[in-house]
């Protein structure tokens, strides 16, 4: 791994959009303004968190010639329509199980809203296909129609964000287990901050907080880690992935 390349005006640039995430992490956005009747003020984390993340994978992808092909663009759409479906069907089937458990151990089902951010990734290869797999599936999840309206949307620009940046701290080089558990685990990450910081300010305490999110890492973990990399395995077997480079190395996924 030729993480050298995280030098000279690269590392400055990432450090500067954390450090620019940060600021407005700590200032916060105003709430006098509304995006499709949420305040930006509502919008500050998962807004830094956008910031942050997108500055290292823009970064990243300056040191990796990714453009797409056509290819590419369809199939990270087709995965991300098949994953806007999956989550329509989650929805409503998981509504007794997500009624029935309490914060912070409701977090362990967080991953299956995780994998196409993962699985868009170790498919298609190229930077940007984590968040744009999981971005195209929470938005047909938000058309077809769910108790979490809009911010499903940015949600999944966030989680896709939260696998995303783990590819680009690889340079888009490293496709193999170890990186997609870390891409699970990126985008438990973020749910879990959105989550707990969200919508449970005031139930979870600190310790209940960080328990939150290290439980939603690890659902990350081993639904879209270790779920999308076998998934991947299976279809990259079928001969389905021989136009991709995942489906010409199957051996290195």
């Amino acid at each position: 791994m030729r993480n050298i390349l995280w030098t000279g005006p690269r590392l400055y640039a990432a450090l500067a959009a954390i450090a620019l995430a940060m600021v407005i992490y700590l200032v916060g956005l105003p709430a006098g303004v509304s995006v499709f009747d949420t305040t930006l003020a509502d919008l500050t984390l998962p807004i830094a968190l956008f910031v942050g993340t997108a500055g290292v994978a823009i970064t990243a992808a300056t040191a990796r010639a990714g453009r797409w092909r056509v290819v590419d663009i369809v199939t990270a759409s087709v995965l991300g329509v098949a994953g806007g479906l999956v989550f329509a069907v989650w929805n409503a089937a998981s509504t007794p199980l997500r009624d029935a458990m309490v914060p912070p151990t409701s977090a362990i089902i967080a991953g299956v809203w995780l994998f196409p951010a993962v699985l868009g990734a170790l498919v298609v290869r190229k930077p940007g296909a984590a968040v744009y797999t999981e971005l195209v599936a929470a938005a047909l999840s938000a058309l077809v129609g769910n108790e979490w309206g809009f911010s499903t949307v940015w949600y999944g620009l966030v989680e896709g964000m939260g696998a995303e940046v783990v590819f680009a701290l690889v340079l888009y080089r490293r496709y193999g287990l170890p990186t997609a558990l870390f891409a699970g685990a990126g985008a438990g990450v973020a749910v879990g901050l959105l989550d707990s910081l969200i919508y449970y300010p005031e139930t979870l305490g600190a310790a209940g907080k960080l328990a939150y999110v290290l439980i939603a890492m690890a659902s990350g973990v081993v639904i879209a880690g270790i779920g999308s990399w076998l998934l991947t395995r299976a279809l990259a077997a079928t001969g389905t992935l021989a136009p991709l480079a995942s489906g010409r190395s199957a051996e290195r996924v």
